[in-house]
């Protein structure tokens, strides 16, 4: 009895021990970015943020992130501002979680609003 005992709190140990607790690992500088792609909705100079429109399936779902100073923001391999993009434009955004929502990391505009 007492072996059968000691091999269900082994495997238990060993899963603690080797990260199998997985939520602390989960968050953190080196998470899986999210990445969206969609059409600008709305971009805000101040605070620096901006909404996309994406495809989920059949519906359409609303994407909301801040786009600090650090994030890169490119166009046809050529840097950019903020303030060059526009509603309509397509755009491709890789963004991480904080507690206050999606900050974007880098976002290239794939085209521009006719």
């Amino acid at each position: 009895m007492r072996l059968v005992a000691t091999l269900a709190v082994v495997p238990a140990l060993l899963l603690q021990t080797a990260g199998g607790g997985g939520a602390a690992q989960d968050r953190g500088p080196h998470a899986a970015p999210y990445t969206y792609e969609g059409t600008i909705r709305t971009v805000q100079a101040r605070p620096a943020s901006l909404e996309l429109i994406t495809g989920v399936g059949m519906a359409l779902r609303l994407v909301r992130m801040s786009v600090p100073a650090a994030a890169h923001i490119e166009s046809g391999g050529a840097a950019i501002a903020l303030r060059d993009l526009r509603p309509g434009d397509v755009v491709r955004a890789e963004c991480h979680q904080t507690g206050a929502g999606l900050v974007a990391d880098r976002i290239e505009r794939k085209r521009a609003a006719p």
